[in-house]
Parts: structure tokens; sequence; C-alpha cells
């Protein structure tokens, strides 16, 4: 007998099981802003997995972030980052999110409650996002794919370097939005 096909708000959902991160494949990124203008930057060094349950609300995952990976194009600016001001990464190598609750909130859309350590700090933080679907890839492995973002106030974590500008506003924006692209390969 062949299981039945899950669905939620018509959206068809992923096989149960684990589904580790493809590294290649998946995005850790950031957006601040130096004055008025965006800067862009990226994790490359990250682990993680995503296990769906059978109910989808019991569905968890889980990342580490080395953070001497980040990168923002500019070494200068990578290494201030890296650097006590910042993220300290000799001192705290890692961060990490573990999720606590996973909600439906539309056809494809969810939000994810987890906990985000950075620098040896942890606090609370909803993600929202939005699942993709799941294809074969072409080595026969289940490949299931999501987005998902949130802003984060960096202070919150003991990352409160900055500047006052003359016009009283701020060298770099004390809220950070995180974004990620997700592709994640069925192992169990």
């Amino acid at each position: 007998m062949v299981d039945a096909v899950k669905e939620i708000g018509g959206v068809q959902l992923p096989p149960a099981g684990k589904y580790e991160l493809d590294i290649a494949h998946t995005a850790v990124e950031f957006v601040a802003r130096h004055i008025l203008t965006k800067v862009r930057g990226r994790f490359t060094d990250f682990s993680g997995w995503i296990e769906i349950a059978d109910n989808p609300e019991g569905s968890s995952a889980e990342v580490e972030i080395k953070t001497a990976s980040i990168q923002t194009n500019t070494e200068r600016r990578d290494e201030h980052l890296k650097s006590d001001d910042f993220l300290n990464v000799e001192k705290w190598p890692l961060m990490t999110f573990r999720s606590t609750a996973v909600r439906h909130t539309g056809a494809a859309t969810f939000e994810l409650d987890g906990d985000l350590t950075i620098r040896d700090v942890t606090r609370p933080v909803t993600l929202t996002g939005e699942y993709l679907g799941t294809e074969t890839n072409p080595y026969g492995k289940t490949v299931l794919a999501a987005t998902a973002k949130t802003t984060l106030e960096r202070e919150d974590w003991n990352v409160s370097w900055n500047m006052v500008l003359e016009t009283g506003g701020f060298l770099v924006s004390k809220s950070i939005d995180l974004e990620i692209e997700v592709e994640a390969i069925k192992t169990g």
C-alpha cells in the first residue's frame, strides 16, 4: 500500500525524515546598512539538518555556522567583523540556531521559532519562511528547498560597536536582515 501524499493548504509536504543542508546550494546571507547603503555578506562554512516529522508542526532544524567564514568581499571589513568589535571569532567560533517550534501560516509559508546563539548569548528568534518544494536530484536523492528570513537587532547579542555620524545617525545599522536559501538532501 502506498502512503497517501500529505498536503496542507493544497501544498504537497516533503516526505518525513532527516535532511542535511547541501552547503553548495544553501546560502546564509545578511544585509546591513553602512551609513545609507546596503552591505551584503555571507557565511560560507556551516552545517545543519532539518527533521521533517509526520506531523509537520513537530519538525525541527539545527544549524552551526563558523563565524570566521564571514565574507563581505572587502578583506579589511571582514577582518573587523571577525574582531572583538563584532563576532570575536577566536573566542566564539560558532553561531548556532536550534528550532523550538514551527507553524504553518499559509499555503507554502511557515514560521520557525528557535534559539539563536551569537557570542555566547542565546535569544529567541522567529524566521518567516516559504517551502519551495521537493524534487529528486540527478543522483536519485530527495531534495527539499525553502527560504527563510528575519531581522536581528545586533545589540541583543552584544554586537554593539558603532560610530555616531555628524547627523546623529550611525555608521553601521543596528538591525541586520538575515536571509537564508536552503537546499537539503534527505539522508534518513
